[in-house]
């Protein structure tokens, strides 16, 4: 059994994922998606010329990567015990855990509500349980 956990700040989703992951025998592939989509969310204005805007996106993509690295982190200290691996996309939140999910994965779990970059404003729970082929387990 192959067990896809959408990485967000809950701990709370990865001792669940943790716990089914031992309770089935299954390898555990936790996926961070560093949100690429916040420069077509500010999308331009005027004080694009100042580099005001390009100052936004470099800060995001830092702390998008600082938060990258400690929830990885996070993630590999509570895992020990099970098979598992930690994976870094850019990328469109909800799209790249789908395509993930289409690599053979029984089951995604995830926090509910997912706090990831711009998907706190989408509903990324709901376009995942319609567009997902296995099951997905929200963890509240």
């Amino acid at each position: 059994m192959k067990i896809l956990l959408a990485l967000d700040s809950s701990q709370k989703a990865v001792d669940e994922a943790v716990r089914l992951a031992k309770e089935r025998g299954a390898h555990l592939t936790a996926l961070f998606v560093l949100d690429a989509t916040w420069s077509e969310y500010i999308g331009h204005d005027f004080l694009s010329g100042s580099n005001a805007r390009e100052g936004f996106l470099n800060y995001i993509s830092d702390n998008e990567n600082a938060l990258a690295e400690k929830t990885v982190q996070e993630f590999k200290e509570r895992a020990q015990g099970v098979p598992h691996e930690a994976k870094m996309v850019p990328g469109r939140v909800s799209d790249e855990i789908l395509k993930e999910a289409k690599n053979g994965y029984d089951c995604i779990v995830m926090a509910h509500p997912f706090t990831r970059g711009l998907e706190t404003l989408r509903d990324a729970p709901a376009k995942i349980v319609h567009g997902a082929d296995c099951s997905v387990f929200l963890v509240k």
